[in-house]
């Protein structure tokens, strides 16, 4: 009985209410993060970037815990959906998941609706877009620490190709200052971002280095 009760109060189904209200409200647009953000700031701003979790303080909160030291200490996609206590079997098999598939109820509770369609794949979107911004804030804060000021962006034709955006700009130099942590907010898959910032000095000037 208490699974049925905590599994009404995840998909919204019970007079309890849930935490989505049913459906998720239009996204706002996102404050973009740069070299000069916080991390807790880069992790939020993944997080909503990725549109498959909840937009509250305690959902923030579990990844930053989470990702607290990623990427130093590196976390995959198996490790966001495990962390935490994880669901039992019968709660699985409500979800229509595996009963041997490993899931955290923690996490589980940071999704909003279109996470929960699909937990398994909304931990492999959320964590590549959280470990793509925060190994593009630290490659831009060691270029601020290499006493440089400006960075060569590297639009990458990996797995889905760079965005539009990411293309526009392939090559370009821009001030550490005017660059954006990645993945950019108009990507539309940025579970598959692949580019990336290179610390650019004067003496790189005419040289072939790509």
């Amino acid at each position: 009985m208490a699974i049925r009760d905590w599994l009404e109060r995840m998909t919204g189904n019970g007079s309890r209410g849930s935490r989505t209200g049913g459906h998720e409200p239009p996204r706002q647009p996102l404050h973009e993060v740069t070299a000069r953000s916080g991390r807790d700031q880069v992790i939020a701003y993944a997080v909503r970037l990725s549109g498959l979790a909840l937009d509250q303080p305690d959902v923030h909160a579990f990844y930053r815990k989470t990702f607290a030291n990623h990427p130093d200490q590196f976390v995959t996609y198996n490790d966001l959906r495990k962390h935490g206590d994880l669901i039992d079997k019968d709660a699985l098999k409500a979800l229509g998941l595996r009963a041997n598939a490993k899931l955290s109820g923690q996490f589980l509770a940071t999704l909003n609706e279109s996470g929960r369609g699909d937990p398994m794949g909304a931990a492999c979107v959320i964590g590549l877009t959280i470990s793509t911004a925060l190994c593009s804030w630290r490659d831009l804060q060691k270029a601020s620490a290499a006493k440089t000021e400006t960075v060569k962006f590297r639009a990458s034709n990996m797995a889905a190709g760079p965005c539009e955006c990411a293309a526009s700009i392939d090559g370009a130099r821009l001030s550490i200052a005017q660059a954006k942590v990645l993945p950019y907010e108009a990507c539309p898959h940025p579970d598959q971002c692949g580019c990336s910032y290179q610390a650019w000095f004067e003496f790189m000037e005419g040289l072939e280095l790509d």
